[in-house]
C-alpha cells in the first residue's frame, strides 16, 4: 500500500481541470454565437461577472478568462480591439458605485450592469469609429435578445453581490 500513497487527489488538479474545460465550453460558444444568431454571445454576463468580482480575492484567473473572452469576442465580431476594456476602465472608475448608490435592487444592478455591457461597448466603438473615420457598427435587434438572456443569466448565477 506505501507505493499508491502519492496517488491521492489533489483539489488545485481539480480547479484546474474546472477552468480548463469551462473554457473549451466558451470558446465552443463563441464559435457557436458567431454561426447562428439567435445564440447569444454572453458578452454582457462577463462584463457583469467582471464588474462584480474584479476586486475580490481568488478570482484572479477566471477574472483573466473572462477579459480573454472579451478580447476575443471584440476579434470575431470584427470591433475595435480592446473596446471592453475601455469600457470597464471607464466605467468601473466612474459610474460602477453611483448605480449600486442609486438602487438597492439586486436583479437592478445585474440588468444595468449588462444593459451597459452592450450599449456602452456599442457606443465606444461608435466613438473609435468615428475618430478613425470608419464606418460605424451595426446595431440590430438581436441586441435586445441578447440582453435579455444574458440578464436572467445573471439573476441566476449572481444572486448575492460581492461588496
Amino acid at each position: 500500500m506505501q507505493t499508491f500513497s502519492d496517488m491521492r487527489r489533489n483539489s488545485t488538479d481539480q480547479e484546474s481541470l474546472k477552468l480548463f474545460f469551462l473554457s473549451l465550453v466558451i470558446v465552443f460558444g463563441q464559435i457557436m454565437s458567431s454561426l447562428y444568431p439567435w445564440i447569444p454571445p454572453f458578452s454582457g454576463f462577463f462584463f457583469c461577472y467582471i464588474l462584480l468580482y474584479f476586486n475580490v480575492e481568488g478570482k484572479i484567473i477566471s477574472l483573466s478568462l473572462a477579459f480573454l473572452y472579451l478580447i476575443f469576442y471584440d476579434m470575431n465580431r470584427g470591433f475595435f480591439l480592446f473596446s471592453y476594456i475601455i469600457l470597464f476602465m471607464l466605467f468601473y472608475h466612474v459610474a460602477r458605485y453611483k448605480i449600486r448608490d442609486f438602487t438597492q435592487c439586486t436583479n437592478c444592478i445585474l440588468a444595468s450592469y449588462v444593459i451597459i455591457g452592450y450599449f456602452g461597448h456599442y457606443l465606444i466603438n461608435c466613438l473609435l469609429a468615428y475618430f478613425s473615420n470608419m464606418p460605424f457598427p451595426y446595431f440590430s435587434s438581436h441586441y435586445f435578445y441578447y440582453i435579455s438572456i444574458d440578464s436572467l443569466l445573471a439573476f441566476l448565477f449572481f444572486s448575492r453581490i460581492p461588496r
